[in-house]
């Protein structure tokens, strides 16, 4: 018989299990409250998501889809569950998409195809993304990405692509462009520069035709400079200006410069001085580069100061730098027009310079020939009527140890001691340089074409004198076909003048290359180097 002890241990028991089925069903209770707010979280994160999710059952129907994925479908939740979502595929895409979900089912690998979507009337492009579940390896969640913006991004690079290489193309179009209407400019300039430089110096000429000649020769000059300008903008655009680096002493070049524009500030009434102060004024850099670039500002100064003006250049050392300025008293510069100064095409310097016009080549060149020499020029002015201002910055260098002597130039050769083959098919060039060559004393063969020239006998002449473009070849053909009989002399003209066309006439056999229009001093001193060389 039970004692009250026993009864009184059965009733604890009873209340201990009691107590512990109630912490656990409040346990339960907890998970399964869990559960639900987790089960919560995760379908407004499944809804909230902005990538498209689905997921199909192994007849390909639709369980469920988030509200982005339905969106995208173009249709509410409750019509596109249970539904094959080969029914919102373009009908064109289906087989791809059972090719999709076949790979699927045979790989645990994520699986992706692009197809369309039709939703709404519109195709949507998608990538698919479907990994099957563990739960059932005949289902699958499957990430849908909205490819419009991608394809869009994707149309928009490759629409710049196609601009940037039609630009490149009408660029070097441009370019080629230029460089022909260069040698067709060049070659009709050839006999007028040719005569009026020869017979202005004619002193058995009227002094009246004579002026008029030097007229005449000062123009064909100032037309060659526009075309050397367009040129050289061309080169500096794509970095094929080359500049040979020496010492210079830059305190030379701008006497030289100042010297040669002397006539045309004395003929503007103007006052050209020089204060060259600076202590270091040797420089490494292209001489006759730095000569274009103190040229051009200088006859800007001329062309933009009115009578009784005054124009000046000054030199300076500020620390391992050499500064040169040239400053004027002129009609001066807007300050708008200041940033715009250096930019090609602009004209800002002629804007607000009255009737004075050009093609704004001269600054921007002078910048990029500077920039070569890891020089600066900087441009100021205080406003219209109070003048302007260009200060180079350049490095200075030591002076070279020894100074060289200057080489005696080539002595002239005596009349009728040279013979000439003349080979041009521009009818007007080859009769003007005979005419001058004959009358300097030389003995001329003109032919007009490569055949005509190969048919002269070789010991006829001494130096050939050839047009690089001929109607039935090339000059360097030539100069190539003659080189293989023996030794020859030769100088090249031609209306292309780039470092690619010296360099070709140099590889051919030619010892120069003289670009059109040539003065015809220039030709005598290059024939006479040949002749003592």
């Amino acid at each position: 018989m039970a004692t009250e002890a026993d009864k009184d241990a059965a009733i604890r028991a009873l209340q201990d299990e009691n107590d512990r089925l109630r912490a656990e069903n409040d346990d339960l209770l907890e998970t399964q409250r869990q559960l639900e707010s987790s089960r919560q979280r995760y379908s407004e994160l499944f809804d909230d998501a902005s990538m498209a999710w689905v997921t199909v059952d192994g007849t390909g129907s639709i369980e469920n889809l988030n509200l982005a994925a339905a969106t995208l479908m173009g249709s509410g939740r409750v019509y596109l569950v249970g539904s094959p979502l080969s029914a919102s595929v373009h009908a064109d895409d289906r087989q791809r998409l059972r090719e999709h979900f076949l790979a699927a089912r045979q790989s645990n690998e994520l699986q992706r195809c692009e197809l369309r979507l039709a939703s709404g009337g519109e195709l949507i492009p998608v990538q698919l993304s479907s990994r099957r579940t563990a739960v059932d390896p005949t289902s699958f969640v499957i990430a849908l990405l909205d490819l419009r913006q991608r394809r869009a991004e994707e149309a928009e690079r490759q629409r710049l692509a196609t601009a940037e290489r039609e630009a490149r193309a009408a660029n070097d179009a441009k370019d080629t462009f230029i460089a022909m209407l260069s040698h067709e400019l060049r070659t009709p300039l050839t006999p007028v520069l040719a005569v009026a430089s020869t017979f202005s110096e004619f002193e058995e000429l009227p002094q009246e035709l004579r002026n008029a000649l030097a007229v005449v020769r000062r123009n064909v000059l100032t037309e060659v400079q526009l075309i050397d300008d367009l040129l050289d903008l061309t080169r500096i655009t794509h970095g094929k200006m080359r500049v040979e680096k020496q010492l210079v002493d830059l305190h030379r070049v701008i006497c030289d410069v100042a010297s040669a524009v002397q006539a045309d500030a004395r003929r503007a009434q103007l006052d050209l001085t020089a204060d060259l102060a600076a202590a270091r004024y040797w420089v490494d850099g292209d001489s006759t580069r730095l000569q274009q670039v103190l040229n051009n500002l200088l006859r800007n100064a001329i062309k933009f100061t009115q009578a009784g003006g005054q124009i000046q250049i000054r030199t300076w050392n500020r620390q391992e730098r050499l500064l040169v300025e040239v400053s004027d008293n002129g009609r001066g510069i807007d300050a708008d027009a200041l940033s715009r100064l250096f930019q090609p095409f602009e004209q800002a310097l002629h804007e607000c310079m009255g009737s004075s016009k050009g093609l704004g080549l001269g600054l921007p060149i002078c910048r990029g020939i500077l920039e070569q020499h890891d020089a600066t020029v900087v441009a100021s002015s205080p406003g219209p009527g109070h003048g302007a201002r260009f200060v180079i910055d350049i490095g200075a260098m030591e002076p070279p140890s020894l100074e060289l002597k200057a080489q005696p130039l080539p002595p002239s050769p005596l009349p009728g001691t040279l013979r000439v083959l003349l080979v041009e098919d521009h009818e007007d060039t080859a009769e003007i340089f005979e005419r001058l060559l004959r009358r300097g004393g030389y003995s001329v063969h003109v032919a007009s074409s490569v055949q005509s020239a190969l048919a002269v006998q070789r010991s006829t002449f001494d130096v050939l004198l050839s047009d690089v473009g001929l109607a039935d070849g090339s000059g360097l053909e030539l100069m190539r076909k003659l080189r293989k009989t023996g030794e020859v002399k030769g100088i090249a003209i031609s209306g292309y003048g780039t470092e690619d066309d010296i360099r070709a006439s140099r590889e051919a056999g030619f010892s120069q290359h003289l670009t059109k229009p040539v003065d015809f001093s220039e030709l005598l001193a290059a024939i006479a180097k040949l002749s003592v060389g």
